[in-house]
């Protein structure tokens, strides 16, 4: 075995190890249908006890063990109320003043988990934190708005959440007696795709205290922190949707946030203002770049566009231009891949003249291989002689490449996270095209990554490519197994990338195919039959 054959299998063994990693990593969880989440009594109690103010004071860590005494209404039967516009369907519940369901009416996704309730309010008292969220409380409702209120013999609280016509909910906190309130929402926001471990990786807290969110991830958050400066507000988000609250003209003080047990993400933010109103505005709606950005807050930043930013935003508007001009996502990611072929053509054509070019040397490469096989400085001396003589870059064909990566990069970035993929289907085998194709299911090793035709496709598009233009049809690794590991890599990327790479690897082979066919270098020029090292130029 040679010293580069020895190398080039090292380097598979290594990749094969890397991809082994990957997968397991990425691991689509086999649960046939959406999760709800696990009871999250205990640990939302547990965990929300803690008030997010400075622990300076150990008794102001102590919850009000007892708020009945300060009723002064009777008790009063648990009831619900719905308000919805053509967005939104959010349930609220006297117990707690709370929201305990908010159904997204076009991604058909509940936010709330089951059991859990989000968005009360405690009271913070000199003494502890008055916990309200199993208090019921009198209940006044209109058309477009609910007014949840609780009197006491020393202290009031008195919240309205009024619909808008997005995703969007305005609250008015009125308290007395009191010192402040705490924003609770330690139960985060539900678990809404099948792939559950995919779904809680995108799982994080932002907090805006400068003039630049700051994220915390789950894995961050298992020691849970006090954040004891002002923001701007605070957010949770999921791989799709988002949860922020703002505070209008104030802010929140501080704010804690931390990890749940099954590895989402939840926070209580506190207000300090006493005998005083708080206008809140919530946004409860889908990770949409342009309508997070409307807010002009800095929401826009939970979108993960990656490095690649400024290219995955025009990605994303001409994708949208498309979709709009032909109704259907499938369609539109075709006409992006031969778009982005056109663009993209000059540099591809030179690269496949270049590895023709090199085909057509490998004889006399090989010549020279076996006349100075004793002597590696005269091999590399003439073989830049030859490349020199015939005018060919043996790196040329590396450039498009790299520059197509950012490209390439970015496009991920946005079909990974793209909401309007989400249930986009094309075919009758793709319903989903964010999610990867599983037409044959799933491998039973290698972390169990989907199996699909349009992967297994692409596979065999990027074989044929490669033994078109591969300058050396002996080097098996890179025509044959390199695609392979490609094509293992892209098994559980999104359906609409594996679309996009299919239909520009088809489009590249008919390029090649052109190329091959045509040109009277080609024709004059045959592997073995070349002008001499001396005098001969290609034309």
């Amino acid at each position: 075995m040679s010293k580069d054959t020895l190398r080039m299998v090292i380097g598979f063994v290594f990749i094969i190890a890397i991809l082994i990693i990957w997968q397991s990593l990425f691991r689509p969880n086999p649960r046939p249908a959406a999760p709800q989440t696990p009871p999250l009594a205990e640990t939302t109690q547990a965990k929300s006890a803690q008030p997010p103010v400075k622990k300076a004071k150990p008794e102001q860590e102590q919850p009000v063990p007892e708020l009945t005494p300060l009723l002064v209404e009777p008790a009063r039967p648990e009831t619900t109320v719905v308000l919805e516009n053509q967005f939104l369907k959010v349930k609220f519940t006297n117990m707690g003043g709370a929201l305990s369901s908010v159904r997204l009416k076009h991604y058909k996704a509940e936010l709330v988990p089951e059991g859990a309730t989000l968005l009360s309010t405690d009271l913070l008292l000199p003494k502890g934190t008055a916990d309200l969220s199993h208090t019921l409380m009198q209940t006044r409702s209109g058309p477009h708005s609910v007014t949840f209120t609780i009197t006491g013999e020393s202290l009031s609280l008195k919240k309205t959440f009024t619909m808008d016509n997005g995703y969007t909910i305005k609250q008015k906190v009125e308290i007395k007696g009191a010192k402040g309130y705490v924003l609770r929402a330690m139960s985060g926001i539900a678990i809404t795709e099948r792939n559950i471990k995919e779904d809680l990786a995108h799982s994080h807290f932002y907090i805006r205290t400068t003039d630049k969110p700051r994220r915390f991830a789950a894995k961050n958050l298992k020691k849970p922190v006090n954040i004891n400066e002002s923001a701007d507000w605070v957010a949770l988000k999921s791989k799709y949707f988002f949860l922020a609250a703002v505070n209008k003209g104030q802010g929140f003080d501080s704010t804690y946030a931390a990890a749940l047990e099954d590895r989402r993400v939840g926070f209580n933010a506190a207000v300090h203002t006493r005998d005083s109103e708080s206008e809140l505005t919530f946004y409860i709606g889908p990770l949409e770049y342009t309508r997070l950005h409307s807010f002009g807050l800095g929401f826009e930043n939970a979108v993960s566009l990656g490095w690649a930013k400024p290219i995955a935003l025009g990605i994303l508007w001409l994708l949208k231009f498309l979709y709009r001009i032909f109704g259907n996502w499938g369609v539109a990611i075709i006409i992006f891949s031969i778009l982005m072929k056109l663009v993209f053509y000059p540099l591809t054509r030179t690269q496949t003249k270049q590895m023709r070019q090199m085909q057509m040397l490998q004889p006399k490469l090989n010549e020279l291989k076996k006349k100075y096989k004793s002597d590696p400085q005269a091999l590399n001396r003439e073989t830049m002689e030859l490349y020199k003589l015939y005018k060919v870059n043996p790196l040329s064909g590396c450039l498009p490449m790299l520059i197509q990566l950012p490209v390439f990069w970015a496009l991920y970035s946005v079909l990974r996270t793209f909401i309007d993929l989400r249930g986009a289907d094309f075919v009758f085998w793709l319903k989903d095209l964010s999610k990867p194709d599983t037409l044959f299911g799933h491998l039973p090793f290698m972390g169990n990554p989907a199996i699909g035709l349009l992967p297994i496709m692409m596979g065999v598009s990027f074989i044929a490519q490669n033994m078109l233009t591969s300058a050396d049809k002996k080097n098996w690794a890179l025509t044959i197994i390199f695609p392979i590991f490609i094509t293992v890599i892209f098994l559980n990327f999104p359906s609409g990338l594996q679309l996009y790479w299919f239909i520009y690897n088809i489009l590249s082979i008919l390029e090649s195919l052109i190329v091959l066919k045509g040109g009277k270098a080609w024709r004059k020029m045959k592997p073995g039959k070349g002008p001499s090292l001396a005098t001969a130029q290609l034309k």
